[in-house]
Protein backbone atom coordinates (compact mmCIF):
# COMPACT_ATOMS: atom_id res chain seq x y z
CA UNK A 1 0.00 0.00 0.00
CA UNK A 2 1.45 3.28 -0.46
CA UNK A 3 -0.07 6.72 0.47
CA UNK A 4 1.94 8.68 -1.01
CA UNK A 5 0.73 11.98 -3.00
CA UNK A 6 1.98 12.27 -6.32
CA UNK A 7 3.47 16.00 -7.16
CA UNK A 8 3.10 16.37 -10.72
CA UNK A 9 5.59 19.07 -12.81
CA UNK A 10 4.63 20.78 -15.71
CA UNK A 11 7.22 22.81 -17.56
CA UNK A 12 9.00 23.49 -20.85
CA UNK A 13 11.87 21.12 -21.47
CA UNK A 14 14.30 24.45 -21.44
CA UNK A 15 13.73 24.89 -18.20
CA UNK A 16 14.69 21.94 -17.18
CA UNK A 17 17.68 22.81 -15.02
CA UNK A 18 15.70 25.17 -13.29
CA UNK A 19 12.84 23.24 -12.24
CA UNK A 20 15.06 20.42 -10.93
CA UNK A 21 16.33 22.47 -8.03
CA UNK A 22 12.25 22.25 -7.24
CA UNK A 23 12.09 18.79 -7.94
CA UNK A 24 15.56 18.10 -5.28
CA UNK A 25 13.71 20.09 -2.58
CA UNK A 26 10.57 18.31 -2.73
CA UNK A 27 12.16 14.82 -2.46
CA UNK A 28 14.62 15.86 0.28
CA UNK A 29 11.76 17.07 1.94
CA UNK A 30 9.92 13.44 1.86
CA UNK A 31 7.87 13.87 -1.23
CA UNK A 32 7.03 12.53 -4.37
CA UNK A 33 7.12 14.66 -7.34
CA UNK A 34 6.94 13.59 -10.72
CA UNK A 35 8.95 14.61 -13.48
CA UNK A 36 9.39 13.00 -17.14
CA UNK A 37 13.09 13.31 -17.28
CA UNK A 38 13.39 11.44 -13.79
CA UNK A 39 10.47 8.89 -14.11
CA UNK A 40 10.36 7.83 -17.76
CA UNK A 41 12.93 5.41 -19.05
CA UNK A 42 14.05 4.63 -22.48
CA UNK A 43 11.63 2.40 -24.43
CA UNK A 44 8.33 3.89 -23.03
CA UNK A 45 5.38 5.59 -24.07
CA UNK A 46 6.33 8.98 -23.15
CA UNK A 47 2.26 10.49 -23.93
CA UNK A 48 0.68 7.49 -22.57
CA UNK A 49 3.10 8.15 -18.95
CA UNK A 50 2.43 11.53 -18.80
CA UNK A 51 -1.18 11.45 -19.43
CA UNK A 52 -1.24 8.19 -16.45
CA UNK A 53 0.69 10.50 -14.21
CA UNK A 54 -1.16 13.74 -14.66
CA UNK A 55 -4.20 11.30 -13.79
CA UNK A 56 -2.79 10.33 -10.79
CA UNK A 57 -1.69 13.37 -9.22
CA UNK A 58 -3.08 15.04 -6.54
CA UNK A 59 -1.39 18.34 -7.05
CA UNK A 60 -0.25 20.30 -10.33
CA UNK A 61 2.53 22.53 -10.31
CA UNK A 62 2.85 24.78 -13.49
CA UNK A 63 6.26 26.11 -13.97
CA UNK A 64 5.41 29.93 -16.31
CA UNK A 65 8.51 31.07 -18.34
CA UNK A 66 8.85 32.81 -21.91
CA UNK A 67 9.43 29.16 -23.01
CA UNK A 68 6.20 27.43 -21.58
CA UNK A 69 4.03 30.55 -22.36
CA UNK A 70 5.38 32.38 -25.76
CA UNK A 71 4.90 29.22 -27.66
CA UNK A 72 2.48 25.97 -28.10
CA UNK A 73 4.27 22.65 -26.60
CA UNK A 74 2.80 19.99 -24.60
CA UNK A 75 3.18 21.90 -21.61
CA UNK A 76 -0.26 24.03 -22.61
CA UNK A 77 -1.73 20.27 -23.31
CA UNK A 78 -0.75 19.65 -19.82
CA UNK A 79 -2.50 22.66 -18.55
CA UNK A 80 -5.80 22.26 -20.65
CA UNK A 81 -5.57 18.63 -18.74
CA UNK A 82 -4.91 20.05 -15.27
CA UNK A 83 -7.76 22.60 -15.87
CA UNK A 84 -10.20 19.72 -17.09
CA UNK A 85 -9.54 17.75 -14.00
CA UNK A 86 -9.78 20.33 -11.59
CA UNK A 87 -13.72 20.89 -12.58
CA UNK A 88 -14.35 17.84 -10.46
CA UNK A 89 -12.40 18.57 -7.36
CA UNK A 90 -13.93 20.76 -4.13
CA UNK A 91 -14.01 24.66 -4.84
CA UNK A 92 -11.15 25.02 -1.63
CA UNK A 93 -8.82 22.64 -3.01
CA UNK A 94 -5.57 23.52 -4.25
CA UNK A 95 -4.74 20.99 -7.03
CA UNK A 96 -3.08 23.61 -9.81
CA UNK A 97 -0.39 25.79 -8.06
CA UNK A 98 1.09 27.97 -11.04
CA UNK A 99 4.97 29.40 -10.22
CA UNK A 100 7.04 32.07 -12.36
CA UNK A 101 9.86 31.30 -13.23
CA UNK A 102 10.12 34.44 -15.33
CA UNK A 103 8.00 37.39 -15.54
CA UNK A 104 6.09 36.70 -18.04
CA UNK A 105 1.95 37.62 -18.80
CA UNK A 106 -0.24 35.11 -16.72
CA UNK A 107 -1.95 32.74 -19.24
CA UNK A 108 -5.94 33.39 -19.15
CA UNK A 109 -6.62 30.04 -18.44
CA UNK A 110 -4.91 30.14 -14.79
CA UNK A 111 -6.63 33.68 -14.19
CA UNK A 112 -7.86 33.09 -10.69
CA UNK A 113 -5.42 30.73 -9.55
CA UNK A 114 -2.85 32.36 -6.64
CA UNK A 115 0.74 32.54 -8.75
CA UNK A 116 3.82 32.13 -7.11
CA UNK A 117 5.79 35.17 -8.57
CA UNK A 118 9.31 35.33 -9.03
CA UNK A 119 9.14 38.51 -6.83
CA UNK A 120 8.26 36.40 -3.73
CA UNK A 121 11.11 36.46 -0.77
CA UNK A 122 11.24 32.47 -1.06
CA UNK A 123 8.86 31.43 -3.65
CA UNK A 124 10.02 27.24 -2.71
CA UNK A 125 8.70 28.12 0.89
CA UNK A 126 5.38 29.43 -0.44
CA UNK A 127 5.50 25.92 -2.81
CA UNK A 128 5.84 23.68 0.03
CA UNK A 129 4.05 25.85 2.33
CA UNK A 130 0.67 24.92 -0.59
CA UNK A 131 1.73 21.53 -0.92
CA UNK A 132 1.71 21.16 3.28
CA UNK A 133 -1.72 22.71 2.92
CA UNK A 134 -3.89 20.20 0.59
CA UNK A 135 -2.23 17.14 1.74
CA UNK A 136 -3.38 17.81 5.18
CA UNK A 137 -6.53 18.25 3.44
CA UNK A 138 -5.59 14.69 1.38
CA UNK A 139 -5.36 13.10 5.01
CA UNK A 140 -9.11 13.14 5.81
CA UNK A 141 -11.43 14.64 3.14
CA UNK A 142 -14.66 15.60 3.89
CA UNK A 143 -17.82 16.40 1.22
CA UNK A 144 -19.71 19.10 2.42
CA UNK A 145 -23.59 18.29 2.30
CA UNK A 146 -26.13 20.43 3.53
CA UNK A 147 -23.52 22.67 5.01
CA UNK A 148 -22.35 20.13 7.24
CA UNK A 149 -19.28 18.03 7.00
CA UNK A 150 -20.79 14.55 6.89
CA UNK A 151 -19.32 12.07 4.50
CA UNK A 152 -15.45 11.56 4.86
CA UNK A 153 -13.01 9.22 3.08
CA UNK A 154 -9.12 8.32 2.85
CA UNK A 155 -7.62 7.53 -0.14
CA UNK A 156 -5.57 4.53 0.00
CA UNK A 157 -3.37 2.61 -2.95
CA UNK A 158 -3.06 -1.03 -2.84
CA UNK A 159 0.08 -2.61 -5.38
CA UNK A 160 1.28 -5.50 -6.18
CA UNK A 161 3.91 -6.48 -8.60
CA UNK A 162 5.61 -9.89 -9.91
CA UNK A 163 8.71 -10.46 -12.10
CA UNK A 164 8.34 -13.18 -14.96
CA UNK A 165 7.71 -13.92 -18.57
CA UNK A 166 5.70 -11.80 -19.04
CA UNK A 167 5.44 -10.50 -15.14
CA UNK A 168 2.75 -8.19 -13.79
CA UNK A 169 2.02 -4.96 -11.95
CA UNK A 170 -1.11 -3.60 -10.26
CA UNK A 171 -2.40 -0.66 -8.77
CA UNK A 172 -5.54 0.72 -7.36
CA UNK A 173 -6.59 3.33 -5.57
CA UNK A 174 -9.81 3.35 -3.29
CA UNK A 175 -11.18 5.46 -1.12
CA UNK A 176 -11.95 4.54 2.50
CA UNK A 177 -15.35 5.86 3.41
CA UNK A 178 -17.21 7.06 7.23
CA UNK A 179 -20.21 8.68 8.45
CA UNK A 180 -21.55 9.76 11.59
CA UNK A 181 -24.65 10.02 9.79
CA UNK A 182 -24.61 6.90 7.18
CA UNK A 183 -23.63 4.35 9.07
CA UNK A 184 -23.22 2.10 6.93
CA UNK A 185 -21.10 3.97 3.87
CA UNK A 186 -17.92 1.60 4.88
CA UNK A 187 -19.89 -1.40 2.68
CA UNK A 188 -19.31 1.26 -0.51
CA UNK A 189 -15.48 0.59 0.48
CA UNK A 190 -16.08 -2.60 0.20
CA UNK A 191 -18.08 -2.83 -3.11
CA UNK A 192 -15.19 -0.69 -4.87
CA UNK A 193 -12.43 -2.83 -3.31
CA UNK A 194 -14.10 -5.89 -4.51
CA UNK A 195 -14.17 -5.00 -8.01
CA UNK A 196 -10.47 -3.67 -8.00
CA UNK A 197 -9.63 -6.74 -5.74
CA UNK A 198 -11.04 -9.40 -8.48
CA UNK A 199 -9.23 -7.40 -11.12
CA UNK A 200 -5.80 -7.37 -9.41
CA UNK A 201 -6.62 -11.36 -9.24
CA UNK A 202 -7.36 -11.34 -13.36
CA UNK A 203 -3.53 -10.06 -14.04
CA UNK A 204 -2.16 -12.57 -11.59
CA UNK A 205 -3.34 -15.21 -13.51
CA UNK A 206 -0.38 -14.65 -16.24
CA UNK A 207 1.75 -16.90 -13.88
CA UNK A 208 0.12 -19.96 -15.50
CA UNK A 209 0.58 -18.42 -19.31
CA UNK A 210 4.54 -18.16 -19.11
CA UNK A 211 6.57 -18.06 -22.18
CA UNK A 212 10.20 -17.63 -23.12
CA UNK A 213 8.81 -17.35 -27.04
CA UNK A 214 6.98 -13.59 -26.31
CA UNK A 215 10.06 -11.93 -23.85
CA UNK A 216 13.15 -12.69 -22.17
CA UNK A 217 15.03 -11.91 -18.90
CA UNK A 218 17.85 -10.48 -20.83
CA UNK A 219 14.77 -7.28 -21.53
CA UNK A 220 14.12 -4.62 -19.10
CA UNK A 221 11.58 -5.70 -16.99
CA UNK A 222 8.99 -2.73 -17.87
CA UNK A 223 8.99 -4.68 -21.21
CA UNK A 224 7.94 -7.93 -20.01
CA UNK A 225 5.54 -6.18 -17.70
CA UNK A 226 1.73 -6.49 -17.99
CA UNK A 227 0.16 -3.64 -16.34
CA UNK A 228 -3.10 -3.07 -14.62
CA UNK A 229 -3.97 0.67 -12.71
CA UNK A 230 -6.89 2.05 -11.53
CA UNK A 231 -6.89 5.50 -10.12
CA UNK A 232 -10.35 6.73 -8.45
CA UNK A 233 -11.17 10.61 -8.89
CA UNK A 234 -12.34 12.25 -6.10
CA UNK A 235 -15.30 11.37 -5.36
CA UNK A 236 -18.48 13.60 -5.75
CA UNK A 237 -21.44 13.99 -3.47
CA UNK A 238 -24.62 15.41 -4.34
CA UNK A 239 -27.67 15.46 -2.15
CA UNK A 240 -27.64 11.80 -1.14
CA UNK A 241 -26.26 10.59 -3.69
CA UNK A 242 -22.17 10.12 -3.97
CA UNK A 243 -20.65 8.68 -7.34
CA UNK A 244 -16.75 8.13 -8.25
CA UNK A 245 -14.50 7.64 -11.67
CA UNK A 246 -11.64 4.90 -11.92
CA UNK A 247 -9.47 5.52 -14.69
CA UNK A 248 -7.96 2.63 -15.48
CA UNK A 249 -4.31 2.35 -17.33
CA UNK A 250 -3.45 -1.07 -19.08
CA UNK A 251 -0.42 -2.35 -21.19
CA UNK A 252 0.43 -5.83 -21.92
CA UNK A 253 3.58 -6.93 -23.63
CA UNK A 254 3.68 -7.09 -27.36
CA UNK A 255 0.75 -4.73 -27.94
CA UNK A 256 1.05 -1.81 -30.32
CA UNK A 257 -0.04 0.86 -27.54
CA UNK A 258 -1.01 1.44 -23.92
CA UNK A 259 -4.60 2.33 -23.73
CA UNK A 260 -6.93 3.12 -21.18
CA UNK A 261 -10.87 2.92 -19.89
CA UNK A 262 -13.58 4.12 -17.21
CA UNK A 263 -15.25 2.53 -14.49
CA UNK A 264 -17.89 4.40 -12.60
CA UNK A 265 -19.97 3.86 -9.40
CA UNK A 266 -23.30 5.66 -7.86
CA UNK A 267 -25.07 4.97 -4.73
CA UNK A 268 -27.61 6.49 -2.65
CA UNK A 269 -26.57 7.64 0.97
CA UNK A 270 -29.99 6.87 2.27
CA UNK A 271 -30.27 4.10 2.08
CA UNK A 272 -27.01 3.05 1.64
CA UNK A 273 -27.42 1.25 -2.07
CA UNK A 274 -25.66 0.91 -5.54
CA UNK A 275 -27.06 2.39 -8.45
CA UNK A 276 -26.29 -0.15 -10.68
CA UNK A 277 -27.34 1.20 -13.90
CA UNK A 278 -28.47 4.42 -14.81
CA UNK A 279 -31.74 3.18 -16.52
CA UNK A 280 -33.03 1.80 -13.20
CA UNK A 281 -33.58 5.49 -12.01
CA UNK A 282 -36.11 6.16 -14.71
CA UNK A 283 -39.79 5.34 -14.68
CA UNK A 284 -39.80 6.51 -17.75
CA UNK A 285 -36.64 4.85 -19.73
CA UNK A 286 -37.03 4.29 -23.01
CA UNK A 287 -38.21 8.24 -22.89
CA UNK A 288 -35.10 9.02 -20.95
CA UNK A 289 -32.32 7.00 -23.40
CA UNK A 290 -33.91 8.99 -26.66
CA UNK A 291 -33.30 12.50 -24.44
CA UNK A 292 -29.33 11.66 -23.62
CA UNK A 293 -28.45 10.16 -27.08
CA UNK A 294 -29.82 13.63 -28.97
CA UNK A 295 -27.52 15.74 -25.82
CA UNK A 296 -24.84 13.26 -25.85
CA UNK A 297 -24.51 12.72 -29.63
CA UNK A 298 -24.92 16.59 -29.92
CA UNK A 299 -22.33 17.49 -27.56
CA UNK A 300 -19.76 15.08 -28.85
CA UNK A 301 -20.10 16.15 -32.67
CA UNK A 302 -20.54 20.09 -32.23
CA UNK A 303 -19.07 20.88 -28.78
CA UNK A 304 -16.13 18.80 -27.88
CA UNK A 305 -13.75 21.12 -27.27
CA UNK A 306 -11.93 19.53 -24.36
CA UNK A 307 -9.05 18.09 -26.09
CA UNK A 308 -8.19 20.52 -28.57
CA UNK A 309 -5.28 19.77 -31.48
CA UNK A 310 -1.84 21.79 -31.18
CA UNK A 311 -3.91 24.24 -33.80
CA UNK A 312 -6.64 24.77 -31.52
CA UNK A 313 -9.31 23.11 -33.08
CA UNK A 314 -11.71 20.86 -31.58
CA UNK A 315 -11.27 17.54 -33.00
CA UNK A 316 -13.68 16.27 -35.75
CA UNK A 317 -15.29 12.76 -34.83
CA UNK A 318 -17.29 10.84 -36.78
CA UNK A 319 -20.77 10.67 -36.68
CA UNK A 320 -21.36 6.91 -37.14
CA UNK A 321 -18.91 5.84 -34.73
CA UNK A 322 -20.45 8.42 -32.03
CA UNK A 323 -23.79 7.03 -32.87
CA UNK A 324 -22.33 3.12 -32.76
CA UNK A 325 -20.63 3.97 -29.17
CA UNK A 326 -23.91 5.66 -27.97
CA UNK A 327 -27.06 3.21 -29.16
CA UNK A 328 -27.64 1.40 -25.73
CA UNK A 329 -28.10 1.58 -22.41
CA UNK A 330 -25.25 -0.94 -22.37
CA UNK A 331 -23.15 1.98 -24.05
CA UNK A 332 -24.19 4.27 -21.55
CA UNK A 333 -22.57 2.38 -18.09
CA UNK A 334 -19.87 4.44 -16.75
CA UNK A 335 -21.79 7.91 -15.47
CA UNK A 336 -21.06 10.63 -12.18
CA UNK A 337 -23.68 12.62 -10.80
CA UNK A 338 -22.27 15.98 -10.89
CA UNK A 339 -24.16 18.81 -9.04
CA UNK A 340 -25.44 20.29 -11.78
CA UNK A 341 -26.55 16.70 -14.37
CA UNK A 342 -25.06 13.58 -15.50
CA UNK A 343 -21.72 13.60 -16.63
CA UNK A 344 -21.22 10.64 -19.42
CA UNK A 345 -17.51 9.29 -19.72
CA UNK A 346 -16.30 7.47 -22.83
CA UNK A 347 -13.50 5.56 -23.26
CA UNK A 348 -11.27 5.76 -26.19
CA UNK A 349 -12.28 3.59 -28.99
CA UNK A 350 -16.20 3.71 -27.91
CA UNK A 351 -17.05 7.03 -29.66
CA UNK A 352 -13.75 8.14 -31.52
CA UNK A 353 -10.12 7.18 -32.40
CA UNK A 354 -7.86 6.14 -29.93
CA UNK A 355 -5.48 9.83 -31.08
CA UNK A 356 -8.46 11.82 -29.58
CA UNK A 357 -8.52 10.25 -26.47
CA UNK A 358 -11.08 9.77 -23.88
CA UNK A 359 -14.68 12.19 -24.52
CA UNK A 360 -17.03 13.77 -21.98
CA UNK A 361 -20.56 15.01 -22.34
CA UNK A 362 -23.31 16.40 -19.67
CA UNK A 363 -26.73 16.49 -19.64
CA UNK A 364 -28.64 18.94 -17.29
CA UNK A 365 -30.90 17.23 -14.50
CA UNK A 366 -33.79 19.80 -15.65
CA UNK A 367 -33.91 17.69 -19.04
CA UNK A 368 -34.19 14.66 -17.13
CA UNK A 369 -35.91 15.07 -14.36
CA UNK A 370 -39.53 14.33 -15.26
CA UNK A 371 -38.64 11.50 -16.12
CA UNK A 372 -36.92 9.69 -13.18
CA UNK A 373 -38.42 7.97 -10.62
CA UNK A 374 -39.58 10.05 -7.95
CA UNK A 375 -37.16 8.40 -4.99
CA UNK A 376 -34.22 9.24 -7.03
CA UNK A 377 -35.64 13.05 -7.98
CA UNK A 378 -35.53 13.47 -4.11
CA UNK A 379 -31.99 12.03 -3.71
CA UNK A 380 -30.48 14.06 -5.87
CA UNK A 381 -32.58 16.95 -4.85
CA UNK A 382 -34.34 17.73 -8.15
CA UNK A 383 -37.79 17.09 -7.20
CA UNK A 384 -39.30 19.97 -7.42
CA UNK A 385 -38.74 20.07 -11.48
CA UNK A 386 -41.32 17.16 -11.51
CA UNK A 387 -43.93 19.42 -9.71
CA UNK A 388 -45.64 20.34 -12.68
CA UNK A 389 -45.69 16.66 -13.84
CA UNK A 390 -47.74 15.47 -10.36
Amino acid sequence: MDENATIFLSYASPDYERVHEYFVALVADGLDPWIDKEKLVAGQNWDFEIRRALARAEIIVVFLSENSVSRRGYVQKEIRIALDQAQTKLHDDIYVIPVMLDEVPIPSQLEGIHVITTASENPYKQLSDAIATQLRRLGLESAKLQGNPKLRWKMTWCRDCWDGLPGYETAYQIPKFSSDLYHQVSEITDVLRGWAAAEAMEQRKIKFCQSSDRCSFGQESFRRMNSWEASCGTPTVHERIVSMSFAVWTTAVGAAHPNMFFKTFAFTLSPVSQISTLQSIFSEPDEALVVIQRDVRHQLLHANERFPSDEGAAPELDEEWVNRGTASWEDLVNFVFEPDGIEFLFSPYQVAAYVHGPQFAKIEYKKLAKLMHRDYAFALGVEHMQRDRL
